[in-house]
């Protein structure tokens, strides 16, 4: 009987101290390996941690929900004038909190003429830029990083696109992450 209540008392103490404790998933993270996320859209919307099951890596809440209109995309191939192929980008939960991943096939998208471009400063600064020196600097971080220069870095190939009626971009930002 004395072995049966010190049973229940050792399960009732792991209980209470795991009860909190959640994994994220897997182990291994078998993406691509590139990744990218922004402290705007890549946060859960209430900045709270609190496991997330299903998700590789840590422990970051509820995946972060993107504005209406915009999509996570991660650049497969250097972009050419007036397109590019990206794959989409889902968020993936990591022992940094969320970071995208692109997923799947790449698909091909043209570019707007008037298509605003943002490249990254860093955590949640952006500069705009013409829409060629974002495919250059695009190109380089997918061929020679080393070719970036400040206040530029290459930080995953992640990019948050919006897109006409006519699924062509208009407005294409770098997605900075640590």
């Amino acid at each position: 009987m004395k072995a049966t209540r010190r049973l229940v008392g050792a399960l009732a103490v792991v209980a209470a101290l795991g009860g909190g404790l959640t994994a994220c998933g897997p182990d291994s993270d078998t993406a691509s390996g590139t990744t990218g996320g922004s402290s705007a859209s890549a946060k859960p919307a209430d900045g709270a941690k609190g496991g997330s099951k299903g998700e590789p890596g840590g422990d970051c809440g509820t995946p972060p929900q993107l504005p209406a209109g915009h999509k996570m995309v991660e650049i497969a191939v250097p972009p050419s004038k007036g397109s590019m192929s990206a794959k989409d980008a889902k968020p993936t939960c990591t022992p940094n909190d969320w970071i995208y991943h692109g997923q799947g096939e790449a698909k091909y998208y043209i570019f707007a003429p008037e298509t605003k471009a943002e490249l990254a400063l860093g955590s949640g600064k952006t500069k705009d830029v013409p829409v060629g020196e974002l495919w250059m600097h695009a190109g380089d971080c997918l061929t020679n990083s080393s070719a970036v220069k400040q206040p530029y870095s290459c930080s995953g190939n992640i990019y948050d696109i919006t897109t006409n009626s006519e699924g062509k971009v208009t407005g294409i930002k770098e997605i900075w992450h640590p």
